[in-house]
């Protein structure tokens, strides 16, 4: 049986009310692009600062500021591009790899501290759920907002 519209509105507001108090605590800890940029530089470097901007779905502008200030901390390396002199490759340093695994780890505390009280069934149920929503949403969100955008007329307000 398909959820309603109630069931649906419900889902939405949870999420969203979820995401935001998630985002909320992740601002006054930390700055999420910057996050973002040494994470991408550790798991997937080297990387052309262009493509760490694509992935963030962030200015070129913003992630190159990004950049300088964690190169400046030590947490990465910039190198120009030997395929293209203009372009700068992102690499990890050792430091910015402990400091990421050591960022991950207090994380991992906070959230296990928040769900304490939660059975481990609770957690995978949640788990597997948020990831079958995550891939779902990966291969049908888009087509779905781009029909909404196309049947409905835009949001002004909301326009950046």
């Amino acid at each position: 049986m398909q959820a309603n519209k109630s069931q649906i509105a419900d889902l939405i507001r949870t999420v969203f009310q979820f995401a935001e108090a998630n985002r909320q605590g992740q601002a006054r800890m930390y700055d999420a692009v910057r996050l973002g940029v040494l994470r991408l530089a550790v798991e997937h470097g080297p990387l052309r600062a262009g493509e760490v901007a694509e992935r963030l779905d962030a200015l070129p502008s913003s992630i190159t500021r990004h950049i300088r200030a964690l190169a400046e901390a030590e947490l990465v390396n910039t190198e120009p591009d030997p395929a293209d002199r203009r372009a700068v490759l992102l690499t990890a340093t050792d430091t910015g790899r402990a400091e990421l695994r050591q960022f991950l780890d207090v994380g991992e505390q906070v959230f296990g501290a928040v769900i304490a009280e939660w059975s481990a069934a609770d957690v995978v149920t949640l788990t597997e759920l948020l990831a079958r929503l995550t891939q779902d949403w990966e291969r049908h969100g888009p087509e779905q907002q781009q029909a909404a955008r196309k049947r409905n007329r835009p949001f002004g307000w909301s326009q950046g």
